[in-house]
């Protein structure tokens, strides 16, 4: 049975999203800051706090806390902007 994740406003989380089959997806610079520019874009917009992050070339790590929007949220909405960059 899986463990339903904890949450409620104001927790910290540490989240990694990696790419498929290790293809590098962040692996130029200019892919790299235009996900860090994403990432501070949405922290204003959905009002979150980044502690640390770590960006390597196929996958990434954060720690964050939420605010009144949930993880989830956060999560879909970043990866989902990210995705639709790198794909054109």
């Amino acid at each position: 049975m899986k463990r339903l994740r904890i949450e409620f406003d104001g927790a910290i989380y540490h989240v990694t999203q990696r790419s498929n089959n290790r293809e590098k997806i962040l692996g130029h610079d200019g892919n790299k800051k235009y996900f860090l520019e994403l990432v501070k874009k949405l922290k204003k917009e959905l009002n979150f706090n980044i502690f640390g992050y770590v960006i390597m070339d196929n996958h990434y790590h954060l720690l964050l806390q939420t605010g009144r929007i949930p993880l989830n949220k956060v999560m879909q909405r970043l990866n989902f902007l990210y995705s639709r960059y790198f794909n054109r």
